[in-house]
């Protein structure tokens, strides 16, 4: 049984709107640009790691990026997957 003060954590993902998008290897369904997705009530006071995997294309060429996001139960945390992020990883 969850502590009383348990509470969802919130992921907002900002990413290219035509990524895919898993978290912890679950595909996701949505297809904008901005994405949020709600915990499991946590139990407060603890973190919690979620791995997202965006993959899309830059420059034609696919690319694959994952982030491993520190949550914590009744916070928001934003992540972004971009442009910026694939500086290096696209000449490869």
């Amino acid at each position: 049984m969850l502590p009383a003060d348990a509470a969802p954590a919130t992921i907002v993902v900002t990413l290219p709107a035509e990524a895919t998008l898993t978290v912890d290897g679950i595909a996701t369904k949505a297809t904008t640009a901005q994405r949020v997705f709600q915990s499991p009530a946590l139990p407060a006071g603890m973190t919690y790691n979620y791995t997202l995997t965006a993959q899309f294309e830059v420059e034609g060429k696919p690319v694959s990026l994952s982030k491993t996001v520190a949550v914590t139960a009744g916070k928001e945390t934003a992540v972004s997957f971009g442009t910026t992020d694939v500086a290096g990883v696209a000449a490869r």
